[in-house]
């Protein structure tokens, strides 16, 4: 009785010692982490991400035909990451306090229904007007002007 006993437990000993590779070998980390970082199914964090302002016209609030592919690349990035943006309407200083600050929440707007309409999550997009409060350039000049008049876009998360 004592052999038959003694006979399982080194049988078992035996077995769990051959399976003991392959146990250590399935729970090791993997030494191979730069690969899996950059495969495509990564999200990337955005935040750092610069993107061109949006630019209008004297006066307007619609979005030129360049400005869309920027856009498109903005809403594909935002659904490939789970990212949410910023858009801080903008405007020169022509024109009265409370004419610029609709005008700049009006081309917040208008870049928001365009990224809604191409597929964006619209309870990802904030928006804030600041009408002529913060200018990027002087406003003595056209140019400047021109550079003020913009809708910003930045990734939050």
């Amino acid at each position: 009785m004592k052999t038959n006993y003694l006979k399982s437990v080194i049988l078992a000993l035996a077995m769990v010692a051959m399976m003991l590779p392959a146990v250590a070998k399935a729970t090791e980390p993997s030494k191979n982490k730069k690969s899996e970082a950059k495969s495509p199914a990564t999200k990337i964090d955005l935040r750092s991400v610069k993107i061109k302002n949006v630019q209008f016209g004297f006066d307007r609030s619609a979005i030129s035909a360049e400005t869309y592919a920027r856009l498109d690349k903005v809403v594909k990035l935002m659904a490939d990451n789970n990212a949410a943006v910023k858009l801080s309407g903008h405007a020169d200083n022509k024109g009265g306090y409370v004419y610029n600050w609709k005008l700049s929440q009006a081309r917040a707007n208008t870049v928001k229904e365009y990224m809604v309409s191409k597929g964006a999550d619209s309870s990802r997009i904030a928006s804030t007007e600041f009408g002529d409060t913060k200018p990027i350039a002087s406003n003595k000049t056209k140019l400047g002007r021109q550079q003020n008049r913009r809708v910003e876009i930045e990734f939050v998360q």
